[in-house]
């Protein structure tokens, strides 16, 4: 996939809320608040602009992330006795971990989404796909954003994560993250790209209001 100076098409949540407007209520589908641009990521579930699985975050209720979170956690420690968690280290664990532990595999994603019947807007963790230690785009940008929200929580970091995702020649999610001086940093591990959002090559991230009038 690219397309940095594609101009993209930023209107597939309203895609999904269309399609699924008898099964949503104030945001929530069946129990859950829809992650969206800028909403909060874990506790929510993700849902496709068309029929697909509906992925749950949830590092209350399921393990997977947790045990993602604390490798990101060592990987941004420095010092060997203070074992202190380095605000600057912390996009580069957060994005290497999800790198080491996914693996861009589509055919396997699809077979996790059959074997566990969510093709059509059924719900499953996020956890699966990190378990099977596979993902696409979206699985990989949602893994990106629940750690960097247990990173906030924990009072590491203070900027604010948003999964992120607009249309190209097909379909595309990632991470964005702006921090607390209002930087915008890219992390979308599915094409390889950890960086500042104006620095980005490989697909247009930009959002609508943030477009160049060249």
């Amino acid at each position: 996939m690219r397309g940095a100076g594609k101009v993209a098409s930023w209107d597939k949540t309203q895609y999904m809320e269309q399609r699924l407007e008898d099964k949503l209520e104030g945001g929530v589908y069946r129990g859950r608040k829809v992650i969206c641009r800028d909403s909060p990521i874990d506790g929510g579930v993700y849902i496709g602009a068309g029929e697909r699985e509906a992925i749950v975050v949830d590092s209350k209720k399921y393990n997977e992330i947790k045990k993602l979170y604390k490798k990101a956690r060592e990987k941004a420690l420095v010092g060997v006795v203070t074992k202190d968690v380095a605000k600057g280290l912390v996009l580069n664990a957060v994005y290497n971990t999800v790198k080491e532990a996914m693996k861009y595999d589509k055919d396997a994603v699809n077979g996790l989404i059959n074997i566990c019947n969510s093709g059509t807007d059924g719900k499953i963790a996020l956890d699966v796909f990190i378990k099977n230690k596979v993902g696409v785009c979206r699985h990989m940008a949602l893994a990106c954003g629940a750690l960097l929200e247990l990173f906030r929580k924990d009072g590491y970091i203070r900027g604010k994560a948003s999964i992120d995702r607009n249309t190209i020649n097909g379909g595309h999610a990632w991470c964005r993250y702006t921090n607390s001086g209002g930087e915008v940093f890219i992390l979308d591990v599915a094409q390889d790209y950890i960086g500042r959002l104006e620095k980005a090559e490989n697909w247009n991230y930009r959002r609508p209001d943030e477009q160049k009038n060249d």
